[in-house]
């Protein structure tokens, strides 16, 4: 990508954080596929990011919508606030893994806390190949949620793959 546009990236974001009244800034662009990761770090990240992330979803949306208003073929961007995204994706894989070995071993259900659908598909992509479970999203908008269940006979599986 054009180091103009990167600039101009960096610059929106910049811009955008200044007028909210917080501190912060961009630390790295990275691309991959037509995509750019905003890397920002804050010492107000806590302020940026928002309960559950949900001031981070919203910036993200504020900011993709300026960069493709001003920038001609503007790249999908994902903005991440002193890594916490990345962060909450590994929290996510554990988490998941962590119920998966559960239902095995119990042969119930578990269900995770309500997410997005991003987090959701995180969870189902990460269990996907796993023998012995199935996942399912059950319930609608907010509460809409991942349920970890056991599939086949949980007796045969051997905890070591999961």
């Amino acid at each position: 990508m054009e180091q103009e546009k990167l600039a101009k990236i960096k610059e929106l974001i910049e811009g955008l954080i200044s007028s909210s009244g917080l501190e912060g800034h961009v630390a790295e662009l990275s691309e991959s596929e037509g995509s750019v990761l905003v890397q920002i770090e804050s010492q107000e990240a806590g302020y940026l990011i928002g309960r559950n992330g949900d001031s981070l979803r919203s910036l993200q949306q504020l900011a993709r919508a300026m960069v493709s208003k001003k920038i001609v073929d503007a790249p999908r961007l994902t903005l991440d606030i002193n890594n916490y995204q990345q962060e909450r994706i590994e929290m996510l894989k554990s988490a998941a893994q962590s119920l998966a070995r559960e239902v095995v071993r119990q042969g119930s259900a578990r269900y995770l806390p309500p997410m997005n659908a991003y987090e959701r598909r995180i969870i189902h992509m990460t269990l996907i190949d796993l023998p012995g479970i199935k996942t399912e999203s059950e319930g609608d908008g907010e509460e809409r949620r991942v349920v970890i269940k056991p599939a086949g006979n949980p007796g045969t599986i051997d905890l070591g793959q999961i």
